[in-house]
């Protein structure tokens, strides 16, 4: 399913509007980037978002019950549009979107993981997270909204009735400390019973996270921490909202955040202590009036109301304290009871999480380690078996590059350099280099002469450590921190595997300790690849015993070869004499038909009937072997390369016209129609006019001999690509597939043709002789009593070929 905005438009449309999301980099000396662009830009995460960071302290940026607040909200805002199953899978396209971000499968998130309250995140995720949660509700206000409904929980509502909407701003650093403490600052300048000034930013780690995307990232978390205060006065005492004013903001570039926040006073209570101090007065007042009747009555009134007046002062202030007191003493326990519960359960699920990270990223190392050991253990060739390696350390196990490197004892030098997961420039420079390896205090000889595996999480602290050309390397590859592991078959060193990351701090002890394992799996893997060279080179007498052999044979089939040739000769000679006698036969022949037919003309005198009959017999028998001597003739000139083409340009549609002309005479009394049918008029070819109306010739008198009574014999062409096709079909009786591939075979005359039609089984392969000399080819379709369809192709301009046959026989 295709993840959509609740506007319904898909989401990656949506993106496109975005720039799109290539990986970059932020380095300290980048400029912030205006607040229009957002972090999403940047690709890929850069760093780990929950769990522990690159150096193994806990991710506590972002609390869980900020995720959970950003989670429920676009369920239950997409819900109120589109449907409960249209919020729960907005959920899900959120958690996509995600995932496409993070490198490591083993942080990959879920709406189970996302609404637990009690984890932690990155302020780099939390920022991912809460654009794309805007992109998807399809609204740009959504993070001040959400923060205004969700961020106040049931639980801090309750806990903040006691305080005064004034007290709880007061508070504001409080709650930074607790819940965003390493992340940001937050500090209360001033606070009155209706006015508040209240600012924050983020700490230089933060910042870190964000690189050039700082202010967009500021808008948001801005928007956010709004919303939240602005909801103080109506979640918590269910008056009106706070009215907040932007005094600065780090969204424009200001190095606080800073607000001017103004809420409704609280009402104020008559007390019941005014009533009782009225009371009082008048008391004394009648009491000096009645015993002391020398005092006026101002004098009356002054002394009455002074111990009135201070018994009322010290009943107010010893209420207002005692109050105050027990508020601060409930708040206080219930905060600490709190506090402690959520620190405990905070470390509990971070512990959680981390060892769940830790046994995904486990179980994914192994699975790659499986599959990689297999596919090292059926390479046994080093080139090959040295590719897979590289690959699988750069692609499965997403190390930013690996490298390996041989290493010549003799030499005392590491070479043969192969490196993966750089720039061309990089891999030819590697290639080239033969690094001295002499001093073991160096880290080249630390791997190669001592067979010591090595962890370095911070390259410059040991980069007086490296030979010169891996410094140099090292800085075109921009490695930071990098594992070298030697590669050891029978206990000797052969080479070294090497891994690196382009981060500080971005290797640790579990890598070093996956490395040794691969490159173990790799020695054994190079180890059998070396036994095979050595049995292929055991190989080599074999192969010489075999050559020996071998030229033995080549002496037999040198006999063989001059057999051979006394048998082509035998042949050749066999050719020769088919075509003396064919030749030979050829004038009695003509001679007896020539008489024949002056017989038939009367010229010798009339004959009757049966004499007619019987001297049409005659000549019909002496046609066919005219046929058939002809067809011997062309045969042994064929087989003898005595062929020779003239070719002159030639038309098509004429030339077939010509040739059904002459088939006329052959159709008429089987009353069949010869028809010749173009889509498009062919273009003229160059060809042997002669040996293509023999082609043609043979193919229409074939169709028109088992095409039955009133049948009708077509002639195609078209044109193809520098080709002419040229197909003859007929509607006869047709040809069984058994007999397809074979009637082109000389002397082959299939059986289910009728005896009457049947010939010497010459013709076709004449035919098909006469067609590939013209550099064409030949072919049939046809099924039983369907009819048949013989189609040949002949290139536009025919190719010279010189003859290479045997030595011209010529005739007489």
């Amino acid at each position: 399913m295709t993840p959509s905005s609740a506007s319904g438009a898909p989401l990656d449309e949506l993106l496109k509007k975005r720039p799109s999301p290539e990986l970059q980099i932020a380095g300290p000396a980048q400029q912030p980037l205006p607040k229009t662009h957002s972090i999403l830009e940047k690709g890929m995460m850069e760093y780990r978002p929950f769990g522990a960071d690159a150096t193994g302290e806990k991710i506590r940026d972002v609390s869980g019950m900020t995720i959970r607040a950003n989670i429920e909200y676009l369920e239950e805002s997409i819900s109120l549009k589109a449907g409960p199953a249209a919020g729960m899978q907005a959920v899900e396209n959120l958690c996509s979107l995600l995932n496409e971000r993070i490198r490591d499968p083993a942080y990959h998130v879920a709406p189970a993981l996302l609404r637990n309250m009690w984890h932690s995140y990155s302020y780099e995720f939390r920022c991912f997270l809460g654009e794309f949660c805007c992109i998807i509700a399809g609204d740009p206000q959504f993070a001040f909204k959400m923060a205004q409904a969700k961020f106040l929980s049931p639980i801090i509502q309750t806990l903040g009735r006691p305080f005064s909407v004034s007290q709880i701003y007061r508070m504001f650093p409080h709650f930074g400390e607790k819940f965003v403490k390493g992340s940001m600052y937050m500090e209360a300048e001033s606070v009155t019973d209706r006015h508040a000034l209240l600012r924050m930013k983020f700490t230089d780690a933060v910042d870190g996270q964000f690189g050039p995307y700082r202010k967009a990232c500021a808008a948001l978390v801005c928007a956010a921490s709004k919303g939240a205060l602005t909801a103080i006065p109506e979640r918590i005492h269910h008056g009106r909202p706070a009215a907040i004013t932007d005094l600065s903001c780090m969204a424009e570039g200001d190095e606080w955040c800073e607000w001017d926040i103004t809420w409704d006073p609280e009402p104020s209570r008559q007390p019941l202590w005014v009533a009782v101090g009225f009371l009082a007065s008048m008391a004394c007042w009648f009491f000096l009036r009645h015993q002391h009747p020398t005092l006026t009555t101002i004098q009356a009134l002054l002394l009455a109301s002074a111990p009135a007046l201070l018994s009322v002062l010290i009943v107010r202030w010893w209420a207002r304290h005692t109050r105050s007191q027990m508020r601060e003493q409930l708040v206080d326990e219930q905060l600490r009871s709190v506090e402690a519960r959520h620190e405990e359960l905070r470390e509990a699920y971070l512990e959680q999480e981390q060892t769940t990270v830790e046994l995904r990223r486990k179980v994914g190392q192994l699975t790659i380690l499986h599959r990689a050991g297999l596919l090292f253990s059926s390479t046994l060739d080093r080139d090959l078996l040295f590719d897979s390696v590289l690959r699988a350390l750069n692609e499965d196990l997403h190390y930013d590059r690996a490298m390996i490197s041989l290493y010549d004892r003799d030499r005392r030098v590491a070479h043969k350099i192969r490196i993966m997961g750089v720039s061309e420039a990089c891999t030819a420079f590697a290639e080239n280099l033969a690094i001295p390896v002499t001093d073991p205090h160096l880290l080249e000889g630390a791997v190669l002469l001592e067979g010591r595996p090595i962890l370095v999480r911070n390259l410059q602290e040991v980069w007086h450590c490296l030979h010169p050309l891996h410094q140099q390397l090292a800085t075109m590859t921009g490695a930071k921190s990098f594992i070298s592991v030697p590669l050891k078959v029978k206990s000797q060193v052969m080479g070294a595997l090497t891994v690196d990351r382009t981060e500080v701090n971005g290797l640790g002890q579990a890598d070093l300790d996956l490395m040794v394992t691969v490159t173990n799996q790799v020695a054994i893997a190079l180890d059998n690849a070396d036994a095979y060279a050595q049995i292929e080179a055991l190989n080599v007498g074999l192969e010489a015993k075999v050559r020996e052999r071998t030229r033995e044979l080549e002496r037999l089939n040198q006999d063989l070869a001059a057999a051979n040739q006394k048998l082509r000769e035998l042949d050749h000679l066999k050719s020769a004499f088919v075509s003396i006698v064919s030749h030979e036969l050829r004038t009695p022949m003509t001679s007896i038909k020539g008489y024949v037919e002056n017989l038939l003309d009367g010229i010798s005198g009339p004959l009757n009937n049966r004499q007619a009959q019987s001297l049409e017999r005659v000549k019909c028998n002496a046609d066919r072997l005219t046929r058939m001597t002809n067809e011997l003739l062309d045969l042994s000139r064929i087989e003898a390369g005595l062929i020779d083409l003239r070719l002159a340009p030639i038309t098509i549609p004429e030339l077939v016209a010509d040739v059904m002309d002459s088939a006329q005479a052959f159709a008429q009394p089987k009353s069949i129609t010869l028809r010749q049918r173009y889509a498009a008029a062919p273009p003229p070819i160059t060809a042997d006019r002669d040996k293509l109306h023999q082609v043609l010739t043979n193919l229409i008198h074939n169709a028109i001999k088992f095409t039955p009574q009133h049948g009708l014999v077509l002639v195609e062409a078209t044109t193809l690509e520098g080709q002419v096709e040229i197909c003859v079909s007929d509607s006869g009786c047709g040809i069984p597939e058994q007999e397809l591939n074979r009637v082109f075979e000389k002397f082959y005359r299939g059986p289910s043709a009728p005896i009457e039609t049947r010939g010497a089984g010459l013709g076709l392969s004449i035919t098909k002789s006469l067609v590939e000399l013209h550099g064409g080819r030949i072919w049939v379709t046809s099924s039983r009593g369907q009819g048949s369809r013989f189609c040949f192709t002949l290139p536009i301009e025919t190719p010279i070929k010189p003859n290479e046959s045997s030595p011209t026989y010529r005739l007489g």
